[in-house]
């Protein structure tokens, strides 16, 4: 992934700024696809560059627009390993009925700390109104995660997922 993102770097001739890559790995054949190519940070990264390293990662971007040679810690956050989940609803149209309250999402932070959720629907949105969704499912929030291993993120991420109650209205096409 290293070599592929700076053969690109180097053809396009981008130099001296901030970028991302998105790849996709299948492990079994070991064949990697790359995803998507950003002349930018991505802001959706920052919380878990955070948890990870212990820093944002917008102040290597800071460095860089002040002139100076980024300077990122690496591994000094609270967890090893961290990732940014999608809230999935099947796709059915519907009327959100009921999101969980800031107090059972208070519990899950105390449960599991340095967890973050971000709804991005409340009682009355039509779910079919929500912009950028995908044929599948519809993205109602996120939760951004930390853990020790990545079984432990998955098993927090699906205890994440048992633990927020939604209620919705079916909406008749």
């Amino acid at each position: 992934m290293i070599d592929a993102s700076k053969r690109f770097l180097e053809h396009i001739g981008f130099d001296h700024g901030c970028f991302n890559a998105e790849f996709m790995w299948d492990e079994e054949s070991d064949q990697l696809w790359l995803v998507e190519f950003n002349t930018r940070i991505s802001q959706s990264h920052s919380e878990m560059f955070i948890m990870v390293d212990g820093m944002s990662n917008h102040e290597v971007a800071i460095d860089i627009a002040l002139g100076q040679r980024p300077s990122m810690v690496n591994r000094q956050g609270q967890f090893p390993v961290a990732a940014k989940c999608l809230i999935p609803h099947k796709h059915e149209d519907a009327i959100v009925k009921r999101v969980p309250s800031q107090q059972e999402l208070a519990e899950l932070r105390e449960r599991f700390p340095g967890t973050l959720i971000k709804l991005d629907i409340e009682p009355g949105m039509r779910l079919s109104d929500l912009p950028n969704q995908d044929s599948f499912s519809y993205h109602i929030g996120t939760i951004y995660l930390g853990a020790d291993s990545h079984e432990e993120l998955r098993e927090r991420y699906r205890d994440c997922l048992d633990a927020l109650h939604f209620e919705f209205d079916p909406v008749s096409q």
